[in-house]
Order: C-alpha cells, then structure tokens, then sequence
C-alpha cells in the first residue's frame, strides 16, 4: 500500500497500519484455507462462521492462546470494519504522535488499551455466558478496532480539550469532550436493542475506561517539550535560570507521569446534570485506589505542572487553527482577485471588440 510508504506518514503510523494489514490478511488467508478444506465435510458451513482461536479472541479458546488478546486488536474479518479501523489508526496515531514526540508511546498506547480492553471483554463474556448457560456465545469471536476507538477519542480531549468540531457550515457544532459520552448511550442501546448482548457495550466502555486511567496516572513522556518540569533534587546538570538562582534539573526537564490538569478530569466527560451523581461515585473510586496502592495521588505542584503543559498546548493548538485560518483566507482573497482580473480582462477584450466594428 502506497500510503505506508509516504515520507510524511509518521513512524507509529507505518508500524500500526502495517500490523493491521499483515494480521488481517493472514487472518483472511487462514480462514479462506479451513473454509476450503470443511467445505468437503461440512455442507452448512458459511466463510463467516470459520474461526481461527489463535488469532481471533475467543472467549472459549483465549486461555490457551492468551497472545490473541494482543493479535486481536489488529485483526478485523470485513472491508467495513478494516476501513474504519484503518482511518481511526492513520488519523489517531499522527494525531497523537504529534503532540507525544514518540512513536514507541503510540504503539504502546494502543497495546495497552487494546490488549486490556480485551481481557476485560473477554471476562465479562464469559461470566455472562455462564450465568446465562449460553454456550454458543463462547464462540463467538470479540476483539478488533474497537478495543482502542475510544482510546483515541479520550487522546483528543487531554490534548484539545475545548476544541470544537464543526460540520455542515456551522449547522452541527459539538466539543469533542462530549463525544465519548454521546457514543457510549448511543452503542450501549445499540447493544441492547439491536445485537441484544454485551457486544460492543463492554469493549467501548471498558477502552473508554482504561485509556483515560492510563493517560491520566500512568504515562511517562520524556519527549515532550512544551515546558521543563522544575525539580528540588540535586542534579549534575542544571542550569541558572535568572538572578533568583533557582535550578531547572536537565536531566528530568520532559519527564511527566501522566496527566494531573484539570482540563483532564474524567467528571468533564460526562454532561452537567450527572455530575452530583457521578462525581461521588468517582471520588470514591479515587479514594479507593489510592488506599490499594493502584494509583498515587497528586500533590499540588504535579497538578500545577500539568496545568501549565496544557495551557501551552491549547495555545499551540490556536496557533496552529490561526494560521490555517490565515492561509485559508488568503487563498480565499487569490482566487477573488484572479475572478476579478479574468472578468477585467473580458470586459476590456469585449470593449475592444465594440470599437474596431
């Protein structure tokens, strides 16, 4: 594919792209192979049906393969599905490289939440499959794109918090903090009232879930170059900053564990007249985890830190639309001036044309 191969197509691009492609082709290989070899034995049997347990996620066979909760993040079994999990990587990951500086943090991005998205999945199917003694659903196969969506969505709202997308000339205008929460209602009815099960309520819900926990207490950045991160520690390196003789630690200057800003804070996922009933409930989960040891708290000067980061990628972020604004006007104001000097010189051939008659 021409498009893995552009010069402007970032690193974790290349890599991500190319894993879906090769893992779903094999997966199409393989099932193309056993369809042909039950077809002699089996009349009933359909291409959708065959199923490949070492690469899709089973929730019957994943025990035994449990590497399939990593290789089912990138297998998809339709064109729809390999589409859009095509554009969602292409968009996502340069999106996200972006503003990371890393490409080795995409592609662990995605892993993490997919993988772990998967097994969440994985449990609760086979939970519900066993209270509900239904044996047939162990085999129906889970996983693919879906296991990051929401992880990329969740990206977009700690970079471009305040951002608004705008479609149809200003006729649908939404933040993109609402997104997530918007689709999440929608694929939970979509779960109940149409496919009737879990599927693709837990999975959306779960990556929703797992990549905000993960950005927000657990990713380590050393790239990123918007702010230097003030240290008391002594360090080797450091360096004079004004006359106040205060010491910037080199070394340590764009290591930030996860994200303490209050623009990142999961109670704005969720529409106002939830807030008094969510907000407890998130508090006391916080509370909890803190007690477990799961996550450590922030002090005030991480959230400070983490809020002067996120002020300066808002300001780089309206930079940025600054100036595509201004390039959209100016070639807006070259083809109004070209329109006018074509018609000019219509005019004046026409008039020229009058007077030698």
């Amino acid at each position: 594919m021409s498009i893995l191969r552009g010069h402007k197509l970032p690193k974790s691009s290349k890599i991500l792209l190319g894993l879906l492609t090769g893992i779903s082709l094999l997966l199409l290989v393989l099932k193309y192979q056993q369809f042909q070899s039950l077809q002699s034995s089996l009349d009933e049997i359909k291409f959708h049906d065959v199923k490949i347990s070492f690469i899709q996620l089973i929730p019957r066979s994943t025990i035994y393969n449990p590497w399939v909760l990593i290789l089912s993040i990138f297998a998809e079994i339709s064109i729809i599905s390999f589409i859009f999990s095509f554009v969602v990587l292409y968009i996502g990951s340069k999106f996200a490289e972006r503003f990371w500086g890393n490409y080795l943090e995409v592609i662990k991005f995605v892993i993490i939440v997919g993988s772990i998205t998967n097994l969440i999945t994985v449990i609760i199917a086979i939970i519900s499959n066993i209270i509900r003694q239904d044996g047939k659903n162990m085999d129906q196969p889970l996983g693919g794109g879906i296991s990051y969506y929401f992880g990329f969505l969740v990206v977009c709202k700690q970079l471009i918090p305040e951002h608004n997308i705008v479609l149809f000339q200003g006729l649908i205008n939404f933040r993109v903090k609402h997104v997530p929460f918007a689709l999440m209602i929608f694929l939970s009815l979509w779960s109940i009232i149409i496919s009737q099960s879990l599927y693709p309520a837990i999975p959306s819900i779960g990556s929703f879930f797992v990549s905000y926990f993960y950005l927000r207490f657990f990713q380590s950045l050393n790239t990123e170059p918007t702010l230097p991160i003030a240290t008391t520690t002594t360090s080797t390196t450091t360096t004079n900053s004004g006359n106040n003789g205060s010491s910037i630690d080199m070394q340590n200057s764009s290591i930030m564990i996860g994200d303490a800003s209050d623009t990142f804070q999961l109670i704005d996922f969720f529409p106002q007249v939830t807030r008094p009933i969510l907000t407890p409930i998130f508090q006391h989960g916080y509370d909890i985890s803190v007690f477990l040891g799961i996550i450590t708290p922030f002090n005030d000067e991480i959230v400070e830190q983490s809020n002067l980061r996120a002020q300066k990628r808002q300001e780089q972020t309206n930079q940025t639309q600054k100036n595509v604004a201004k390039s959209v006007a100016e070639r807006r104001r070259q083809v109004a001036l070209q329109v006018i000097e074509d018609r000019i010189n219509k005019e004046t051939a026409a008039n020229g044309a009058v007077t030698n008659q």
